[in-house]
């Protein structure tokens, strides 16, 4: 991949240079983090009471954890993944929809959750038929799908809106501060 094509044109309005392709990637991550933080409260409320514990000592339970683990885990996978979403990115760089190209990282995130679900299933030698029968799997596919498309629509909202101006008592800041810093630098 050269320099030109990660210039965003009017033939190629979805172009992505790598450091705006790493800030989806990491904004990606940071959407899951938080989708799993809630995921694990809600299990822990679901699962606490008799012979548990009260839903504190679980949500403690969980999180002390889900997120070292999950967070581990998902930075595992957000790096190794990250050429195939490139590769997206590299494929739709000409679509303008962004409902398509919500729908494709919806998709690769929803995929990328269920084989990191199989993976894990196969290394710990557990029943497909038990884990697949529950909802545990479709929820994991749709949270990971949820945290791929926010991540990509959060950046592209970011990278691509037109800067701000800025307001006119920064400017006056700025224009003051200019000088005394100017005759701060003389002085010494």
């Amino acid at each position: 991949m050269t320099v030109d094509d990660d210039t965003r044109t009017p033939e190629r309005p979805m172009a992505f240079s790598r450091a705006e392709f790493s800030l989806g990637a990491v904004a990606s991550w940071i959407a899951f983090m938080i989708l799993l933080v809630a995921a694990l409260v809600v299990t822990a409320v679901q699962q606490s009471g008799l012979p548990w514990g009260p839903p504190l000592s679980m949500i403690a339970l969980y999180l002390m954890f889900g997120i070292p683990i999950g967070g581990a885990v998902s930075a595992v996978v957000t790096l190794v993944a990250s050429p195939v979403a490139r590769a997206i990115a590299h494929r739709l760089v000409k679509t303008r929809r962004i409902s398509v190209h919500l729908a494709a990282y919806a998709a690769f995130g929803a995929a990328l959750g269920l084989v990191v679900l199989i993976i894990g299933v196969l290394l710990s030698q557990g029943d497909f038929a038990s884990t697949f029968s529950t909802p545990m799997p479709w929820t994991v596919a749709g949270l990971c799908a949820l945290a791929v498309a926010s991540g990509w629509a959060w950046t592209v909202r970011h990278v691509t809106r037109p800067p701000r101006p800025p307001h006119p008592d920064a400017i006056a800041e700025d224009a003051l501060w200019g000088d005394a810093t100017a005759t701060l630098d003389e002085s010494s």
